[in-house]
């Protein structure tokens, strides 16, 4: 799978994106933790799974490679 880091995507830069699965993953830091940003990242995940794409949201200190084969098994199902 081939992702594109800080992607233009209906005019939201998301932090990584794979077109060919229709995927983002946002990285989010404790700023997301405040009430009016949780209310504009889901406005804006709404905006993009109603365009086709699921989005993936890990906290920063949750990136590891073994968890992100984890979230995209489970999107995906098993990778060859």
């Amino acid at each position: 799978m081939k992702f594109r880091r800080q992607h233009v995507l209906h005019g939201f830069i998301v932090d990584f994106c794979c077109l060919n699965e229709r995927i983002v993953i946002e990285l989010e830091g404790d700023v997301h933790d405040r009430e009016e940003q949780r209310a504009y990242d889901r406005a804006r995940a709404e905006l993009l799974e109603a365009a086709g794409f699921r989005v993936i949201r890990i906290r920063n200190r949750e990136v590891s490679r073994e968890r992100l084969e984890t979230l995209l098994r489970k999107v995906l199902g098993p990778l060859p």
